[in-house]
Order: structure tokens, then sequence, then C-alpha cells
């Protein structure tokens, strides 16, 4: 005799606003109601105990709803075993041995935030101060993997996000306008890749590529680092290396045709 099954009404509407947010992105009220059909009053009810539990908040901007960081702890077990993290972990360990630098990966946990998820350990970085620490969190305008979310975001988050980013200067070779990093960010989505030379420790470069899902917004990102002296010895090299990688872990993500740049 097959197992009954008992749906709870209120837990499928809860995951289903949770879901609908993770795929459309931020959402008002009224966008969530044509999408779920659910009256306003059922709604306001969920999303503020969502709130409450920190699953979601709350744009003061514009009043809509997002998902927050809770999402990846919550899903953290996920990444670990067997998840996106485990995917792209053999990619990294052949670049950083096949051209013996740091390479990172990091996920954007929610509009405006990055984190490193993984990174490789290379004898060489003793001496440096390369290192981003696993749970570190990413700088998107000066940073090589924070461009690749940047240029390949959900363009319904970038406006909000652009205007809201606080342009730290960490060397003087920093981008501190959001012009400037506009024209940069439009070279990354032609090239499909970014680069970032001394902006943030001066004497260093970083590569970045994006991993994209099925919509072509950037779920990963990986970038490998080094002096840039060396790294421009290896330049062409990484980039090759570094966009495959975007190409095939993109194909597995989803993405049904990858056209970024081929260098």
């Amino acid at each position: 005799m097959p197992e009954r099954t008992y749906l709870v009404n209120s837990v499928v509407k809860c995951l289903s606003i949770m879901e609908t947010l993770a795929t459309r992105g931020a959402s008002s009220l009224s966008d969530l109601k044509q999408a779920l059909g659910l009256d306003k009053a059922t709604l306001h009810r969920i999303l503020s105990t969502l709130k409450a539990l920190g699953y979601v908040k709350q744009a003061e901007s514009d009043q809509r709803y997002f998902l927050t960081f809770k999402m990846f702890q919550t899903g953290n077990l996920v990444v670990e075993r067997g998840g996106l993290k485990a995917m792209i972990r053999p990619y990294l360990e052949k670049i950083s041995a096949d051209f013996q630098e740091l390479v990172y990966v990091s996920v954007m946990t929610e509009p405006g935030l990055a984190l490193c998820i993984d990174r490789t350990e290379v004898d060489l970085y003793q001496q440096l101060r390369l290192n981003v620490s696993i749970g570190g969190q990413v700088s998107l305008h000066a940073s090589s993997m924070g461009r690749c979310f940047l240029a390949f975001m959900d363009p319904a988050h970038l406006p909000g996000i652009m205007t809201g980013l606080v342009f730290e200067k960490f060397t003087p070779a920093t981008i501190t306008d959001r012009e400037t990093l506009a024209r940069e960010l439009d070279k990354v989505r032609r090239d499909g890749y970014a680069v970032e030379s001394g902006e943030q420790i001066e004497g260093a470069m970083c590569i970045g590529v994006p991993v994209l899902d099925s919509r072509g917004f950037a779920q990963a990102a990986i970038s490998a680092t080094g002096p840039k002296a060396r790294m421009m010895t290896k330049k062409d090299g990484l980039i090759r290396a570094l966009t495959e990688a975007s190409r095939e872990l993109s194909a597995i993500c989803g993405f049904p045709q990858n056209n970024i740049g081929q260098p």
C-alpha cells in the first residue's frame, strides 16, 4: 500500500515564496502575489515570519524582499557535501598545480555580499599578503571575482548594488567611482573575465572568471592571484585555463550556450 503524503499548506506556501525569491531575486509584495497567486495578507504574514527568523530581508529603498545570507548558512552542508564547492574543487587544484598560483572560489550569498568558500594552498605565498580566508568577504569593486559577480548579475539587482557600493581605496590604483567601474564591467562582459592589478594590494594581480547558471547569472567566481611580475608571464595561459573552466562549469550548471569571450 503506497504511503500517504500529507502536505502542510502553510509550509508549502512558505517554501514556494522562498523558491520564488531564489529564482526571481528581490521582489515586491505585488510581484509575489502575481507569481504565486496568494493573497497579500497571507504573503505578508509569511514574509514577516521569514524576516523575524532571518531568512528574508526587505530593502529600505524600494521595500522589495530578498533572501539573506542565512540561506547560505542553512545550505552550507550541501555546498560541503557534493555541491558547488566539490564540483569546482578539481578545477581549482588543476589550475593551481599547472601555474603554481593561489586560486580562490567565491559565491554571492545575497545581493551585494560575496564570500570566499574555497582556496588552494601554495607555499610561495607565505611571504605575501594575498591570502583571503575561507568565509572572508570579497570586495565587489576592487577584485576580479567581485567584478565577475557585478558584470554577470541579475540586472534587477545591479542598480541598487552599484548605488550602495562603498568605494574603499585600498591602493592608489583602486577604482573609486561608479562611472569607471561601469566601464570596467562592460569590458568584463565582453571578455568573459576580469583582471585586477594592484587595486587591493600593490604589486599583486588577480584574474577572475564567472560560473554562470541557466539564466547567465554568476553563481560563483574563480580567481587566480599572485605577484604582478610573475602573473604577467603566465597571464595568457591563465586566462585560457580559467575561461575553459568557466565554460565547462557553466555548462554543468545549466548555461545553455556559453558565449563569453575567447582569449
